[in-house]
Protein backbone atom coordinates (compact mmCIF):
# COMPACT_ATOMS: atom_id res chain seq x y z
CA UNK A 1 0.00 0.00 0.00
CA UNK A 2 1.20 3.18 -1.13
CA UNK A 3 0.57 6.54 0.66
CA UNK A 4 -0.43 9.95 -0.97
CA UNK A 5 2.62 11.63 -0.69
CA UNK A 6 3.75 8.50 -3.09
CA UNK A 7 1.01 9.53 -5.81
CA UNK A 8 2.78 12.92 -5.79
CA UNK A 9 5.97 11.72 -6.34
CA UNK A 10 4.16 9.49 -9.42
CA UNK A 11 2.68 12.69 -11.15
CA UNK A 12 5.66 14.78 -10.34
CA UNK A 13 7.55 12.15 -12.22
CA UNK A 14 4.86 11.79 -15.52
CA UNK A 15 5.05 15.44 -15.36
CA UNK A 16 8.64 16.19 -15.48
CA UNK A 17 8.52 13.36 -18.53
CA UNK A 18 6.09 15.37 -19.78
CA UNK A 19 7.56 18.47 -19.98
CA UNK A 20 11.20 16.56 -21.54
CA UNK A 21 8.19 15.37 -24.29
CA UNK A 22 7.43 19.06 -24.96
CA UNK A 23 11.42 20.08 -24.99
CA UNK A 24 11.80 17.53 -27.57
CA UNK A 25 9.01 18.31 -29.70
CA UNK A 26 9.93 21.86 -29.72
CA UNK A 27 13.48 21.40 -30.64
CA UNK A 28 12.08 19.50 -33.84
CA UNK A 29 9.94 22.41 -34.91
CA UNK A 30 12.69 24.79 -34.53
CA UNK A 31 14.32 22.41 -36.84
CA UNK A 32 11.43 22.27 -39.22
CA UNK A 33 10.92 26.06 -39.36
CA UNK A 34 14.78 26.30 -39.87
CA UNK A 35 14.23 24.09 -43.20
CA UNK A 36 10.94 26.26 -44.16
CA UNK A 37 13.31 29.44 -43.94
CA UNK A 38 15.29 27.77 -46.40
CA UNK A 39 12.44 26.76 -48.70
CA UNK A 40 11.48 30.51 -48.61
CA UNK A 41 14.44 31.76 -49.52
CA UNK A 42 14.81 28.81 -52.46
CA UNK A 43 11.53 29.24 -53.12
CA UNK A 44 12.16 33.69 -53.74
CA UNK A 45 15.13 33.18 -55.75
CA UNK A 46 13.63 30.61 -58.38
CA UNK A 47 10.81 32.90 -58.54
CA UNK A 48 13.36 36.34 -59.47
CA UNK A 49 14.85 34.27 -61.84
CA UNK A 50 11.88 33.00 -63.61
CA UNK A 51 10.83 36.47 -63.52
CA UNK A 52 14.14 37.70 -65.23
CA UNK A 53 13.63 35.16 -68.12
CA UNK A 54 10.15 35.55 -68.78
CA UNK A 55 10.92 38.74 -69.64
CA UNK A 56 13.34 37.76 -72.31
CA UNK A 57 11.93 34.51 -73.31
CA UNK A 58 10.26 34.14 -77.07
CA UNK A 59 8.67 30.93 -76.19
CA UNK A 60 7.22 29.43 -73.39
CA UNK A 61 7.38 25.61 -72.42
CA UNK A 62 4.53 23.34 -71.74
CA UNK A 63 1.85 25.55 -71.95
CA UNK A 64 3.26 28.25 -69.53
CA UNK A 65 1.84 30.92 -72.04
CA UNK A 66 -1.63 30.31 -71.56
CA UNK A 67 -1.18 29.95 -68.23
CA UNK A 68 0.02 32.96 -67.59
CA UNK A 69 -1.97 34.81 -69.73
CA UNK A 70 -5.62 32.95 -67.34
CA UNK A 71 -3.30 34.11 -64.35
CA UNK A 72 -3.03 37.71 -65.36
CA UNK A 73 -6.64 38.31 -65.90
CA UNK A 74 -7.78 36.82 -62.58
CA UNK A 75 -4.93 38.76 -60.88
CA UNK A 76 -6.16 42.27 -62.72
CA UNK A 77 -9.68 41.81 -61.81
CA UNK A 78 -9.23 40.24 -58.04
CA UNK A 79 -6.68 43.60 -57.56
CA UNK A 80 -8.64 46.45 -59.38
CA UNK A 81 -12.13 45.03 -56.86
CA UNK A 82 -9.10 45.54 -54.27
CA UNK A 83 -8.55 48.94 -55.18
CA UNK A 84 -12.01 49.79 -55.76
CA UNK A 85 -13.62 48.66 -52.35
CA UNK A 86 -9.98 50.98 -50.96
CA UNK A 87 -11.58 54.07 -52.55
CA UNK A 88 -14.96 53.41 -50.94
CA UNK A 89 -13.70 52.61 -47.79
CA UNK A 90 -11.89 55.54 -48.13
CA UNK A 91 -14.94 57.47 -49.57
CA UNK A 92 -16.88 56.63 -46.67
CA UNK A 93 -14.00 57.52 -43.93
CA UNK A 94 -13.65 60.90 -45.43
CA UNK A 95 -17.65 61.31 -45.40
CA UNK A 96 -17.70 59.88 -41.43
CA UNK A 97 -14.54 62.60 -40.63
CA UNK A 98 -16.77 65.25 -42.51
CA UNK A 99 -19.81 64.79 -40.27
CA UNK A 100 -17.51 64.47 -37.15
CA UNK A 101 -16.20 68.11 -37.80
CA UNK A 102 -19.81 69.82 -38.96
CA UNK A 103 -21.09 68.18 -35.85
CA UNK A 104 -18.08 69.59 -33.84
CA UNK A 105 -18.64 72.94 -35.85
CA UNK A 106 -22.67 73.23 -35.09
CA UNK A 107 -21.88 72.45 -31.26
CA UNK A 108 -19.53 75.57 -31.23
CA UNK A 109 -21.63 77.91 -32.50
CA UNK A 110 -24.37 76.51 -30.41
CA UNK A 111 -22.02 77.20 -27.19
CA UNK A 112 -21.29 80.36 -28.36
CA UNK A 113 -25.01 81.68 -28.58
CA UNK A 114 -25.49 79.72 -25.00
CA UNK A 115 -22.79 81.62 -23.78
CA UNK A 116 -23.40 85.13 -25.53
CA UNK A 117 -27.23 84.94 -23.60
CA UNK A 118 -25.96 83.50 -20.23
CA UNK A 119 -23.78 86.82 -20.50
CA UNK A 120 -25.87 88.95 -21.34
CA UNK A 121 -28.94 87.48 -18.41
CA UNK A 122 -25.88 88.19 -16.28
CA UNK A 123 -24.80 91.46 -17.30
CA UNK A 124 -28.96 92.19 -16.38
CA UNK A 125 -28.68 90.97 -13.10
CA UNK A 126 -25.34 92.68 -12.23
CA UNK A 127 -26.91 96.01 -13.38
CA UNK A 128 -30.27 95.16 -11.68
CA UNK A 129 -28.01 94.62 -8.56
CA UNK A 130 -25.80 98.13 -8.39
CA UNK A 131 -29.33 99.61 -8.99
CA UNK A 132 -30.49 97.70 -5.72
CA UNK A 133 -27.17 98.69 -4.27
CA UNK A 134 -27.80 102.35 -4.65
CA UNK A 135 -31.26 102.36 -3.61
CA UNK A 136 -29.26 100.21 -0.06
CA UNK A 137 -26.76 103.44 0.39
CA UNK A 138 -30.04 106.06 0.07
CA UNK A 139 -31.93 104.20 2.71
CA UNK A 140 -28.89 103.46 4.63
CA UNK A 141 -28.33 107.82 4.58
CA UNK A 142 -32.04 108.20 5.09
CA UNK A 143 -31.64 105.80 8.58
CA UNK A 144 -28.63 108.00 9.48
CA UNK A 145 -30.58 111.10 9.21
CA UNK A 146 -33.48 110.52 10.83
CA UNK A 147 -31.66 109.06 13.91
CA UNK A 148 -29.33 112.05 14.35
CA UNK A 149 -29.76 114.32 16.83
CA UNK A 150 -33.52 115.34 19.02
CA UNK A 151 -35.12 113.68 15.48
CA UNK A 152 -34.87 110.24 17.01
CA UNK A 153 -37.55 110.13 19.12
CA UNK A 154 -39.72 112.04 16.79
CA UNK A 155 -38.57 109.89 13.36
CA UNK A 156 -38.77 106.38 15.09
CA UNK A 157 -41.81 105.39 13.38
CA UNK A 158 -40.14 106.44 10.17
CA UNK A 159 -37.23 104.71 10.76
CA UNK A 160 -38.93 101.29 11.20
CA UNK A 161 -40.88 102.01 7.69
CA UNK A 162 -37.39 102.78 6.13
CA UNK A 163 -35.47 99.70 7.58
CA UNK A 164 -38.61 97.74 6.84
CA UNK A 165 -37.90 99.21 2.83
CA UNK A 166 -34.56 98.41 3.68
CA UNK A 167 -34.51 94.67 4.84
CA UNK A 168 -36.58 94.34 1.81
CA UNK A 169 -34.10 95.24 -0.33
CA UNK A 170 -31.51 93.52 0.87
CA UNK A 171 -33.76 90.12 0.13
CA UNK A 172 -33.89 91.38 -2.90
CA UNK A 173 -30.31 91.53 -3.37
CA UNK A 174 -29.24 87.87 -1.60
CA UNK A 175 -31.89 86.46 -4.34
CA UNK A 176 -30.21 88.47 -7.30
CA UNK A 177 -26.49 87.68 -5.93
CA UNK A 178 -27.72 83.91 -5.23
CA UNK A 179 -29.37 83.51 -9.02
CA UNK A 180 -25.64 85.40 -10.62
CA UNK A 181 -23.83 82.76 -8.60
CA UNK A 182 -26.48 80.18 -10.18
CA UNK A 183 -26.01 81.54 -13.44
CA UNK A 184 -22.11 81.34 -12.82
CA UNK A 185 -22.09 77.83 -11.77
CA UNK A 186 -24.65 76.80 -14.92
CA UNK A 187 -22.00 78.79 -17.21
CA UNK A 188 -19.41 76.34 -15.79
CA UNK A 189 -21.39 73.37 -15.94
CA UNK A 190 -22.24 73.95 -19.72
CA UNK A 191 -18.72 74.79 -20.69
CA UNK A 192 -17.39 71.54 -19.09
CA UNK A 193 -20.10 69.09 -20.69
CA UNK A 194 -19.69 70.98 -23.50
CA UNK A 195 -15.46 70.61 -23.39
CA UNK A 196 -15.73 66.74 -22.52
CA UNK A 197 -18.13 66.64 -25.95
CA UNK A 198 -15.70 67.80 -28.06
CA UNK A 199 -12.94 66.31 -26.24
CA UNK A 200 -14.34 62.85 -27.55
CA UNK A 201 -15.21 64.42 -31.06
CA UNK A 202 -11.49 65.41 -31.27
CA UNK A 203 -9.98 62.04 -30.25
CA UNK A 204 -13.09 60.41 -32.79
CA UNK A 205 -11.92 62.55 -35.82
CA UNK A 206 -7.91 61.74 -35.11
CA UNK A 207 -8.75 58.33 -35.18
CA UNK A 208 -10.27 58.62 -38.36
CA UNK A 209 -8.00 60.66 -40.08
CA UNK A 210 -5.24 58.36 -39.00
CA UNK A 211 -7.66 55.53 -40.44
CA UNK A 212 -7.51 57.59 -43.41
CA UNK A 213 -3.98 58.40 -44.04
CA UNK A 214 -3.53 54.64 -43.79
CA UNK A 215 -5.71 53.62 -46.18
CA UNK A 216 -4.56 56.60 -48.69
CA UNK A 217 -1.05 55.46 -48.41
CA UNK A 218 -2.33 51.95 -49.00
CA UNK A 219 -3.99 53.42 -51.94
CA UNK A 220 -1.35 55.19 -53.17
CA UNK A 221 0.75 52.39 -52.74
CA UNK A 222 -1.37 49.90 -54.79
CA UNK A 223 -2.06 52.15 -57.81
CA UNK A 224 1.97 53.28 -58.06
CA UNK A 225 3.26 49.56 -58.03
CA UNK A 226 0.02 48.00 -59.74
CA UNK A 227 2.38 46.66 -62.75
CA UNK A 228 4.80 45.49 -60.31
CA UNK A 229 2.12 44.24 -58.63
CA UNK A 230 0.48 42.08 -61.24
CA UNK A 231 3.69 40.91 -62.59
CA UNK A 232 4.64 39.50 -59.24
CA UNK A 233 0.77 38.50 -58.47
CA UNK A 234 0.33 36.85 -61.83
CA UNK A 235 4.40 34.79 -61.86
CA UNK A 236 2.98 33.28 -58.64
CA UNK A 237 -0.78 32.59 -59.66
CA UNK A 238 0.56 30.84 -62.60
CA UNK A 239 4.08 29.26 -60.65
CA UNK A 240 3.54 28.62 -57.32
CA UNK A 241 0.12 26.46 -57.40
CA UNK A 242 2.40 23.96 -59.58
CA UNK A 243 3.74 21.13 -58.12
CA UNK A 244 5.57 18.39 -59.05
CA UNK A 245 4.91 14.93 -57.22
CA UNK A 246 8.58 13.22 -57.38
CA UNK A 247 8.82 9.21 -57.33
CA UNK A 248 9.77 7.60 -54.37
CA UNK A 249 13.68 6.51 -53.69
CA UNK A 250 14.62 3.13 -55.05
CA UNK A 251 17.48 1.16 -53.74
CA UNK A 252 21.14 2.54 -54.47
CA UNK A 253 19.98 6.05 -54.72
CA UNK A 254 22.74 8.63 -53.04
CA UNK A 255 21.47 10.06 -49.63
CA UNK A 256 21.15 13.15 -48.57
CA UNK A 257 24.06 15.05 -47.14
CA UNK A 258 21.94 16.29 -44.01
CA UNK A 259 19.34 13.80 -43.14
CA UNK A 260 20.92 10.91 -45.24
CA UNK A 261 17.71 9.45 -46.36
CA UNK A 262 17.99 8.73 -50.02
CA UNK A 263 16.95 10.36 -53.11
CA UNK A 264 16.23 9.68 -56.44
CA UNK A 265 18.71 10.94 -58.85
CA UNK A 266 16.42 13.46 -60.42
CA UNK A 267 15.80 15.15 -57.43
CA UNK A 268 17.07 18.98 -56.88
CA UNK A 269 15.85 18.99 -53.70
CA UNK A 270 16.08 16.33 -50.60
CA UNK A 271 12.59 14.75 -50.22
CA UNK A 272 12.28 15.17 -45.94
CA UNK A 273 14.56 17.78 -45.07
CA UNK A 274 14.49 20.15 -47.96
CA UNK A 275 18.17 19.99 -48.48
CA UNK A 276 19.47 21.19 -52.18
CA UNK A 277 20.92 17.71 -54.11
CA UNK A 278 21.76 19.65 -57.39
CA UNK A 279 23.64 22.89 -58.43
CA UNK A 280 20.84 25.84 -59.06
CA UNK A 281 19.57 25.70 -62.90
CA UNK A 282 18.99 29.37 -63.85
CA UNK A 283 18.06 28.49 -67.35
CA UNK A 284 14.14 28.82 -67.76
CA UNK A 285 13.29 25.21 -68.03
CA UNK A 286 15.33 24.02 -65.29
CA UNK A 287 13.94 27.15 -62.66
CA UNK A 288 10.18 25.85 -63.56
CA UNK A 289 11.23 22.09 -62.84
CA UNK A 290 12.93 22.85 -59.75
CA UNK A 291 10.07 25.48 -58.69
CA UNK A 292 7.80 22.80 -58.93
CA UNK A 293 10.00 20.83 -56.51
CA UNK A 294 10.26 23.33 -54.31
CA UNK A 295 6.26 24.03 -54.20
CA UNK A 296 5.74 20.32 -53.24
CA UNK A 297 7.84 20.55 -50.00
CA UNK A 298 6.77 24.18 -49.28
CA UNK A 299 3.52 23.06 -49.04
CA UNK A 300 3.96 19.78 -46.80
CA UNK A 301 6.24 21.95 -44.67
CA UNK A 302 3.50 24.85 -44.13
CA UNK A 303 0.61 22.03 -43.53
CA UNK A 304 3.64 20.53 -41.00
CA UNK A 305 4.51 23.64 -38.99
CA UNK A 306 0.76 23.89 -38.31
CA UNK A 307 0.42 20.40 -37.30
CA UNK A 308 3.48 20.84 -35.21
CA UNK A 309 2.53 23.48 -33.09
CA UNK A 310 -1.06 21.79 -32.27
CA UNK A 311 0.94 18.66 -31.23
CA UNK A 312 2.44 20.78 -28.92
CA UNK A 313 -0.12 22.82 -27.41
CA UNK A 314 -1.62 19.40 -27.03
CA UNK A 315 1.58 17.79 -25.03
CA UNK A 316 1.21 21.47 -22.99
CA UNK A 317 -2.39 20.96 -22.22
CA UNK A 318 -1.30 16.91 -21.35
CA UNK A 319 1.18 18.94 -19.25
CA UNK A 320 -1.30 21.28 -16.85
CA UNK A 321 -3.89 18.78 -16.42
CA UNK A 322 -1.17 16.41 -14.55
CA UNK A 323 -0.29 19.43 -12.36
CA UNK A 324 -3.82 20.21 -11.66
CA UNK A 325 -4.36 16.97 -10.59
CA UNK A 326 -1.75 16.69 -8.30
CA UNK A 327 -2.98 20.21 -6.43
CA UNK A 328 -6.09 18.22 -6.26
CA UNK A 329 -3.87 15.28 -4.11
CA UNK A 330 -1.66 17.59 -2.44
CA UNK A 331 -4.54 19.71 -0.58
CA UNK A 332 -6.16 16.51 0.45
CA UNK A 333 -2.55 15.74 1.90
CA UNK A 334 -2.36 18.83 3.40
CA UNK A 335 -5.80 18.23 5.05
CA UNK A 336 -4.51 15.13 5.98
CA UNK A 337 -1.67 16.69 8.00
CA UNK A 338 -3.20 19.66 9.40
CA UNK A 339 -6.33 18.01 11.21
CA UNK A 340 -6.35 14.11 13.26
CA UNK A 341 -7.95 12.35 10.04
CA UNK A 342 -7.25 8.80 9.43
CA UNK A 343 -3.95 8.49 6.93
CA UNK A 344 -4.86 7.02 3.52
CA UNK A 345 -3.80 4.02 2.05
CA UNK A 346 -3.61 3.49 -1.24
CA UNK A 347 -1.78 2.10 -4.46
CA UNK A 348 -2.10 4.21 -8.11
CA UNK A 349 -5.01 2.67 -9.49
CA UNK A 350 -3.97 0.59 -12.40
CA UNK A 351 -5.72 2.48 -15.01
CA UNK A 352 -3.32 5.85 -13.57
CA UNK A 353 -0.54 3.36 -14.81
CA UNK A 354 -1.39 2.02 -17.74
CA UNK A 355 -2.45 5.58 -19.05
CA UNK A 356 1.45 6.98 -17.54
CA UNK A 357 3.03 4.08 -19.49
CA UNK A 358 1.45 5.90 -22.72
CA UNK A 359 3.65 9.03 -22.27
CA UNK A 360 6.75 6.81 -22.24
CA UNK A 361 6.03 5.41 -25.34
CA UNK A 362 5.51 9.40 -26.30
CA UNK A 363 9.07 9.92 -25.20
CA UNK A 364 10.51 7.08 -27.38
CA UNK A 365 8.70 8.12 -30.28
CA UNK A 366 9.66 11.78 -30.18
CA UNK A 367 13.44 10.37 -29.32
CA UNK A 368 13.79 8.49 -32.50
CA UNK A 369 15.25 10.12 -35.55
CA UNK A 370 12.45 9.59 -37.80
CA UNK A 371 13.16 10.22 -41.81
CA UNK A 372 9.30 11.36 -41.82
CA UNK A 373 8.27 14.78 -43.61
CA UNK A 374 6.95 17.32 -40.85
CA UNK A 375 3.51 16.82 -41.52
CA UNK A 376 3.68 12.63 -41.25
CA UNK A 377 5.79 12.92 -38.39
CA UNK A 378 3.15 15.16 -36.36
CA UNK A 379 0.52 12.42 -37.50
CA UNK A 380 2.35 9.54 -35.89
CA UNK A 381 2.77 11.40 -32.54
CA UNK A 382 -0.79 12.90 -32.94
CA UNK A 383 -1.94 9.11 -32.88
CA UNK A 384 0.09 8.40 -29.98
CA UNK A 385 -1.70 11.60 -27.98
CA UNK A 386 -5.27 10.67 -28.89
Amino acid sequence: MGRLKDFIAHLDERAELVATIEQKLCALQAKYESYFSELDRVRESELAQLQAELTTARALPGGLGEALATARTKVERELDAKLAALRAELEAGRAEAEAVRAESARELEKLHRKNTELDAREERLKAESAGLCAELDAHNAKIRELGSGFGFFSNLFKMRAVAEEKRALEERQAALAAQIEQLRETWVKVDQAAAEREEKRRLAWLEKRARLSALEAKLEALETTRPQLVLRSTLEEALLTRVREPRAAAPGDPPCPRCKVPNPPEHYFCAICAQRLQPDRPDLEGSIEELAQVNLHHRRFAEGMRAGQELIGLVRGLRSGLLAFRKSVESVLDSEQRYPLPKLQLDVPEESVRYARHFDELLATVSRDHALLPAEFAGVVKKLVG
